[in-house]
């Protein structure tokens, strides 16, 4: 079984037994207690696109040693039905038939089990898109569209500017008119997305640009600034906790003033400015995969001081992700 595979039968098993202790789990899933809570810490780092902190799995321990008790949480995502746009539907299936065009017997039957999966998942008009299309290719992306909505929504950013949308929500399979103060235009994977504070939901979220149909500037402009990173929804339950050490990360010349402004004032945080320009952050660590992929996402501008055993699991990862690379 592969690594994501026996953490998706992990998840699935927690789910089914709420509750249950860590060394009854452990024992159940072929595990010790150690590699079990290592498991869990992995999981909270799950979530959809685009990854804001809202998005991810999360647990909490009731009690202590290894009689606490296991209960897993998800991000509001993960409890509402699957559905799609229906241009995300038809590039779905184009896809399914792409590959089963060149795949062997049980291959090609697992695959159109996927596409009656996928049938019967869908809602409203993502679903007799699905049904009532044939074989063809997926409409182009409307990109001189995108091209002016980044345009106009960038500018509104800058201005600090009021903008009126009209969004389709995936999860929800509805159309709504929603009020958002703009923050930034961000490119994440194949999409671009406006991060805006929304009136309807009353807090920040994340807007796909191709699922805004319409956007209207509002002659109000306010002056809020974007909340922290660390401090949105599920991001807290990497902040939070027993901290299973100090984090001690050394940040070059030319991204220090960045990492200070951000870290300036967050609880339990230290910044140490240094006379050459760098800047070093102490910080309980909670969580050693987050720590990782922080550190890893500033590249040569960020060296991971302590604590030492980090250091070793940080430097076995970047040699596996280079000879994925090479």
């Amino acid at each position: 079984m592969s690594e994501v595979s026996e953490l998706v039968s992990l998840l699935s098993f927690l789910v089914a037994n709420q509750g249950i202790s860590i060394r009854d789990a452990a024992k159940a899933t072929h595990r010790t207690a150690k590699q079990l809570v290592r498991d869990l810490d992995r999981l909270i780092m799950c979530g959809v696109p685009p990854y804001s902190p809202s998005d991810y799995v999360s647990y909490s321990l009731q009690g202590w040693g290894d009689r606490a008790r296991i209960h897993v949480s998800f991000a509001g995502h993960f409890a509402r039905p699957l559905n799609f746009t229906a241009q995300e539907t038809l590039a779905l299936k184009y896809a399914l038939e792409h590959f089963t065009g060149g795949a062997d017997s049980d291959t090609a039957g697992q695959l159109a089990a996927m596409t009656n999966a996928l049938s019967q998942a869908l809602k409203g008009r993502a679903h007799e898109t699905l049904a009532g299309a044939g074989k063809g290719f997926v409409t182009p992306r409307q990109t001189e569209r995108i091209r002016n909505l980044i345009g106009l929504l960038t500018q509104c950013v800058e201005d600090q500017q009021l903008v009126e949308i009209d969004y389709y929500s995936a999860h929800r399979a509805r159309l709504a008119t929603r009020k958002v103060h703009p923050f930034g235009v961000l490119e994440i994977g194949p999409h671009f997305y406006l991060y805006a504070y929304c009136g309807l939901a009353e807090d920040t979220r994340h807007f796909r640009l191709d699922r805004i149909r319409d956007a209207r500037l509002l002659d109000v402009y306010f002056d809020e600034q974007p909340p922290k990173k660390r401090h949105r929804g599920k991001m807290d339950a990497l902040f939070g906790g027993r901290p299973k050490d100090k984090l001690v990360v050394r940040f070059s010349r030319q991204v220090a003033r960045d990492v200070v402004d951000e870290w300036t004032d967050s609880p339990g945080v230290r910044i140490r400015q240094m006379k050459n320009g760098k800047a070093e952050i102490e910080t309980p660590l909670y969580n050693q995969f987050w720590a990782i992929g922080f550190v890893m996402g500033f590249g040569e501008h960020a060296q991971l001081i302590e604590p030492k055993w980090l250091r070793v699991e940080l430097a076995e990862t970047v040699r596996k992700s280079l000879k994925a690379h090479t």
